[in-house]
C-alpha cells in the first residue's frame, strides 16, 4: 500500500513534470519537492494544476490510476494504465454475464455486502439500533434514516462528489492490482469503470459517514461556500475530506481487499 499523491490547486501555482523515475512538484512560495513513483499507489488533482504529459504516462507505467476533479465536484476524470491485452481474469469476470442467474447472484451478494456496511455504519451513529438489526434494515429505510441527518441536497451532493471520487480512485487502485476489468460491472453495466462504481456501491455506507462528519466539523475558516455556479469546498474544507480519508485509509484498503476476495469466492463458486 503506497502513499497517495494529493495535488491541490491554489495561490501558490503548482506545476509537476517528470524527472526520471520520480515527478518533479514545483510551487512558487515552497521549495521544490521530488516524489519517487515507486512509493506512490494513486493520484489525485484537483483543480487547474499544470501537469506535463510525461508525468501522466509515468503514473501509467507503474499502474498508478490519476484522478481529475474540481472543486465543485461536477468534473472527473480518471487516467488508468492501457495496453491491448485483457486483464487477467477477464474471461473468469464475465461468467456473471452468462445469464440472469448469475447477474442475480452477483447482486444479491452485493446488496448482501452493502447492507452490512450500513448496519454498521447506523448503530454507530444510533444507539437504539445497536444489537438489535440482524438481516439488514432495507434500503428505503436506510435512506429514511440518512435523510434526517443531511443537510441540504445540494451541499450533500457537492461534499459526496469530492469523497466518492477519492474512493473511486482507492478502488481502482485496487481492481488494477488484482488482475480485474474495471469496465466489467454488472449493477453499473455497461457504464465505464462498472466494476469500480459497483464496490463504491457496495462501500456507499462508508462514503456516506465521511460526508456526516464533514458537515459535524466545524473549522476556523468555512469548509464550504455558495457562489453562482451553486456550493464549492475551500481549501479548508478540502484538507478536512482529505485528512479523514487518509485516517480511514488502512481500514477502507482492508474492506475494499475484502469485496474482492468475496468477489473472486463467488466467481469460483459460479465456475464450478
Amino acid at each position: 500500500m503506497g502513499r497517495t499523491l494529493y495535488l491541490n490547486e491554489n495561490q501558490n501555482n503548482i506545476s509537476i513534470r517528470r524527472d526520471g523515475p520520480s515527478v518533479l512538484v514545483k510551487s512558487r512560495e515552497k521549495a521544490d519537492q521530488r516524489v519517487p513513483v515507486r512509493l506512490l499507489s494513486r493520484v489525485i488533482i484537483i483543480g487547474n494544476v499544470v501537469l506535463d504529459s510525461a508525468s501522466i504516462t509515468l503514473f501509467a507505467e507503474n499502474d498508478i490510476p490519476v484522478v481529475f476533479m474540481n472543486n465543485l465536484s461536477d468534473e472527473t476524470a480518471v487516467v488508468i494504465p492501457y495496453n491491448h491485452r485483457l486483464p487477467k481474469f477477464y474471461e473468469e469476470q464475465k461468467v456473471f454475464l452468462d445469464n440472469h442467474e448469475n447477474i442475480s447472484r452477483y447482486e444479491n451478494w452485493a446488496n448482501a455486502k452493502r447492507m452490512v456496511i450500513q448496519v454498521k455504519m447506523l448503530e454507530k451513529l444510533f444507539k437504539f439500533i445497536a444489537g438489535k438489526v440482524k438481516y439488514g434494515i432495507g434500503e428505503g429505510n436506510y435512506q429514511e434514516l440518512l435523510s434526517g441527518l443531511k443537510p441540504s441536497e445540494e451541499k450533500w451532493m457537492t461534499v459526496s462528489g469530492i469523497v466518492n471520487n477519492l474512493f473511486r480512485g482507492l478502488i481502482a487502485e485496487h481492481v488494477l492490482k488484482a488482475h480485474l476489468d474495471p469496465h466489467l460491472g454488472i449493477i453499473h453495466r455497461w457504464h465505464n469503470f462498472g466494476l469500480v462504481l459497483d464496490i463504491c456501491y457496495i462501500m456507499g455506507a462508508e462514503s456516506d459517514m465521511q460526508c456526516l462528519k464533514f458537515f459535524r466539523c466545524k473549522g476556523p475558516a468555512p469548509f464550504i461556500l455558495k457562489n453562482h455556479n451553486g456550493y464549492r469546498i475551500t481549501n479548508e474544507g478540502m484538507r478536512d475530506i482529505i485528512h479523514r480519508f487518509e485516517n480511514r485509509r488502512i481500514v477502507l484498503h482492508n474492506l475494499a481487499n475484502t469485496i474482492l476476495d468475496e468477489l473472486f469466492e463467488l466467481m469460483r463458486e459460479i465456475r464450478t
